[in-house]
Parts: C-alpha cells; sequence; structure tokens
C-alpha cells in the first residue's frame, strides 16, 4: 500500500544469512516440477491511508510472531520500506534470524536524478548482503496518469541498482520493482511509459516483476461489493504476465512476485472472513504459480496498526496491535509450513 506516513524502518532491520540460491531467479517451470512458494511478511503494522498515531512496534513480538510463521523453513522474506534520507541500523548489529532475507522497497520521493542514482547504488552496496530482492520506487502505477519523473526515477533506479549489483557480485539479488495489480485491467499507459523510457536495457535489468494486490480495496477499477477472490486472483496474475510485461519486453522467464497482499478486518469484516478470504487468494496463488512463473508470495501485514479503528487501513493485520493472533496467523503459519518452500 502506498504510504502517507512512513512504513520505513518501524521495527528492525537486515541480518546475514545464508546466500540465496539461483533457484530463487529461476526460469518458469511445468506444473509437476514448479518449486514451492518462498513466503514472507511485512512485519510492521501501518498501511497507507492509515491513521498517524498507531501503536509502536515490539521488535521482540515480532521475531517471535516471525519465528512461529517461519517455523522449520528454511527461507524467509521479511519485507520493509525505506527511503533516501533512512538507514536501517548498522547491519553487524541486526538480527533477523537465521534462513531471514530482506525484501527490501526503496520509495522515491522527489530526490533529483543524480542524487536518486547515488542513492540507489549506496542502498545496493549496503543492504545486498542481507536481501532477496530491492524494489525500486512504489506502486508507481497508482497514479491515473503516468508522471514522468516517476517512471523516469523507476527505470533510471532499476539500471542503477542492477549494474550495482552486478558490479558488486551480488549474483543472489533480485532487482525489480512493484506495481498494483488492478486486477481487471492492464496499467497500460503506465506500461508503455516504461518502455518508452528504458527500452532494452531497462528490460535487460529487470529481474522480476512485484504485484501489490487487494482484491477489495477500493482502488480506481476495483469493483465494489463482493467479488469470486479466486478469479480476481487468476485475472490479476494473467493481467500482469501476458497484457502488461510484454509491453516493456519482459518475456516469461523474468519472474512475478506477490510482494503485498492483505485483506483488512473491521467492525463488519470479522477475522474469521479474513482467515477464509487469505486463505482463497493464496490457494489461488499456489495453484498458479507455473502458468505464471510467480516464485514468491508476501503477507500484508503482521499485525494491525490500531485495531477497533473506525479506519479499515488500520487494520490488515493477522494480529491485533497488541500481537494477539488472529485465525489467520496461524492458518498462514500452517500455509508456509505445508505449501512453502523448504
Amino acid at each position: 500500500m502506498t504510504t502517507t506516513r512512513s512504513r520505513f524502518v518501524r521495527w528492525g532491520t537486515a541480518a546475514v544469512a545464508a546466500a540465496l540460491t539461483s533457484a530463487l531467479l529461476a526460469a518458469p517451470a511445468s506444473a509437476s516440477t514448479a518449486p514451492p512458494l518462498t513466503f514472507g511478511i511485512y512485519p510492521g503494522g501501518y498501511a497507507g491511508g492509515g491513521s498517524t498515531d498507531g501503536k509502536p512496534d515490539d521488535p521482540a513480538k515480532i521475531r517471535a510472531a516471525i519465528a512461529t510463521l517461519q517455523g522449520h523453513q528454511s527461507q524467509f522474506l521479511i519485507r520493509d520500506y525505506i527511503d533516501c534520507a533512512t538507514s536501517f541500523p548498522d547491519p553487524e548489529f541486526a538480527d533477523l534470524g537465521p534462513g531471514r532475507r530482506l525484501d527490501l522497497v526503496i520509495t522515491y520521493n522527489g530526490e533529483n536524478p543524480a542524487d536518486w542514482a547515488a542513492c540507489v547504488r549506496q542502498k545496493v552496496l549496503l543492504y545486498g548482503p542481507f536481501a532477496a530482492t530491492i524494489s525500486v520506487t512504489l506502486e508507481a502505477n497508482i497514479q491515473q496518469t503516468p508522471d514522468p519523473g516517476t517512471i523516469s526515477a523507476l527505470v533510471n533506479g532499476v539500471i542503477a541498482a542492477k549494474k550495482r549489483a552486478t558490479t558488486l557480485g551480488y549474483r543472489w539479488l533480485g532487482i525489480g520493482f512493484d506495481e498494483v495489480a488492478f486486477g481487471y485491467f492492464p496499467a497500460t499507459a503506465f506500461w508503455q511509459a516504461l518502455a518508452s523510457t528504458g527500452g532494452p536495457e531497462f528490460a535487460r535489468s529487470v529481474d522480476y516483476v512485484g504485484i501489490d494486490t487487494y482484491p477489495d480495496v477500493p482502488f480506481p477499477g476495483v469493483p465494489t461489493g463482493p467479488i469470486d477472490l479466486a478469479a480476481f486472483i487468476g485475472t490479476a496474475l494473467d493481467t500482469v504476465r501476458n497484457q502488461e510485461m510484454p509491453i516493456a519486453g519482459l518475456g516469461a522467464s523474468v519472474p512475478i512476485r506477490v510482494s503485498e497482499n492483505g485483506w483488512a478486518t473491521s467492525a463488519t469484516r470479522t477475522p474469521a472472513q479474513q482467515q477464509q478470504a487469505l486463505s482463497t487468494e493464496i490457494d489461488a496463488i499456489n495453484a498458479d504459480r507455473a502458468q505464471y512463473n510467480v516464485l514468491s508470495y508476501e503477507l500484508f501485514a503482521l499485525r494491525d496498526d490500531v485495531t477497533g479503528s473506525a479506519n479499515i487501513f488500520d487494520q490488515f493485520g493477522i494480529m491485533t496491535d497488541d500481537y494477539t493472533p488472529k485465525p489467520m496467523f496461524w492458518t498462514y503459519r500452517d500455509l508456509v509450513s505445508t505449501v512453502g518452500r523448504p
């Protein structure tokens, strides 16, 4: 979700872990050989559009909750957000835990081109050793009309990040970007702008496309009222793979990552409904992973920012704001264990 209050560095940071294998960036596989999804989560609570006075994070409770979700799986992604003005604590003092790798988003805030490129290179240098992926900009397609400055920042940031990762020998590090997957229609103008601005060099630099999907959140063009969640997921993946990515020259070998997927509770949306909705969506993604070359899934979010708030954007968590598990917490733990990448 896009942000109005920073969701940067609200809980913790990066840690040294074993380098990811090249299989994380593998080409698409047949249904019989498609690798299991790598799972992960955003460990904070704040979502764009939410309140500005959410409860502070509790690092100890976050670590305990993530350990429970990860279980015995050797790989688990931790999604977090940073901008050019902020940094995590020094990596040598960080403690994500064994097998956990960052999915780091570098957000763009209107920096001039030279400063932006320098920022991206510096973040790749600093956090590349601890990350599986680095996403450049966040949900740039949310604007109805593509902004040339944002498009340029995305294209040039991806190219700069990929060059830096290659120079440093970070072969495990995937460089990409995220978009909102609206589901029922392609963001054609956005992708055409990427293609015309970036060309072949941009296409060569993109290791993956991340999608942020919230089927019943009121984005432009998303139907209101009850929808078939599994059908929405299938349509979203098909739209990204077959209608959007080819515009910019990104073929079937470029993976999709589900970078954010969430379902908020509220006074009229129960935790049991959240459990049913997210289970349906994850099952659909898992079933379609071979067809659309989907490598990973990350849930948004670990906890509510403000449980009981009238603002739906405060309650995406699978735990309450005091880290009490909702039913989906245990369901997600079980899905990670049974269908996730070992």
